[in-house]
């Protein structure tokens, strides 16, 4: 326990499985239910043109920061590339072991947890260090675009803190994570998320 609030110690036990945000959705609709109808909401006002987002690699990782405090879905999945996958290594994972979903998947969890009435405020923080340029990844297929470039962000760690109504803030706490970005014509977004079992 850490301050007030339920703490959840990511990347150990049954949490392990879970990536930050999706633990998140699913704990709190538990808390406090889906939503349903009542929770569909417009963007908040003020939200920035995603091309600033867009800019650089470490803009994006701030980019994404921001959506979440803003609750801005429209922002979040614009910073996600089409062809983005997150994928998970549980503790002594062999490789069939590592967990992975899409961008569909995400928005739906992102979603529902940034329009959930009963959530009253998300913090979210990562430690990112700088962008490193990087070779295109061997398993991508195809040509590259015109100007495509690459970049990978490592995280050292970083915090997801959901604040409910008449319920206690739930802190997630997060290890080692790895970003992998593409600049495209219209700028970076990310295409992988690396999430892992150690610090």
């Amino acid at each position: 326990m850490r301050g007030r609030g339920t703490v959840v110690e990511y990347g150990t036990g049954d949490e392990a499985v879970m990536k930050h945000w999706m633990l998140c959705a699913v704990l709190v609709a538990g808390m406090v239910g889906c939503g349903g109808d009542k929770a569909e909401k417009q963007a908040p006002p003020g939200t920035e043109k995603t091309s600033v987002w867009r800019a650089t690699p470490e803009k994006v990782v701030e980019g994404i920061m921001h959506a979440y405090e803003a609750r801005d879905d429209s922002l979040y999945a614009s910073l996600l590339a089409d062809d983005y996958r997150y994928f998970f290594e549980p503790p002594d994972a062999k490789p069939e072991d590592v967990l992975g979903w899409g961008k569909e998947e995400d928005l739906v969890s992102t979603g529902n947890l940034f329009r959930t009435e009963d959530v009253k405020d998300l913090s979210f923080k990562l430690e990112a260090g700088p962008a490193e340029s990087v070779s295109r990844p061997a398993a991508r297929k195809g040509d590259p675009a015109p100007g495509e470039a690459w970049a990978k962000i490592p995280v050292a760690g970083g915090q997801l803190k959901v604040t409910v109504s008449l319920k206690e803030p739930m802190v997630v706490d997060l290890n080692r994570q790895e970003i992998l970005l593409r600049k495209d014509p219209g700028g970076w977004r990310i295409v992988e998320w690396h999430d892992f079992p150690a610090p």
